[in-house]
């Protein structure tokens, strides 16, 4: 190959990567708008999770009446008529 051709395809290339790698649409960014888009679609399912056990929850709180028992008695720290709370002291160390 001669020299001059071998200069031009340098030069070519050169300008390409030039012009692919940064800017608005370059290779760069749609990297990182591949890497967020992978980060939202993670968080999403994290938050379809959530909201499923949310909804189970809550269809439970409205339907069962022993599970709206249980979570007064281990939220509120409640107790019902009859049971006998036993209290444990820490010792001093």
């Amino acid at each position: 190959m001669s020299r001059s051709l071998t200069f031009g395809l340098i030069l070519v290339i050169a300008l390409l990567l030039a012009f692919t790698l940064p800017g608005e649409k370059g290779l760069i960014r749609g990297y990182q708008l591949h890497r967020e888009l992978i980060k939202l679609q993670n968080q999403n399912t994290v938050l379809e999770q959530e909201n499923a056990g949310l909804t189970r929850e809550a269809t439970m709180m409205k339907d069962n009446l022993a599970y709206i028992e249980h979570v007064i008695v281990k939220e509120l720290n409640l107790v019902r008529p009859g049971d006998t709370i036993v209290v444990f002291k820490r010792k001093k160390t």
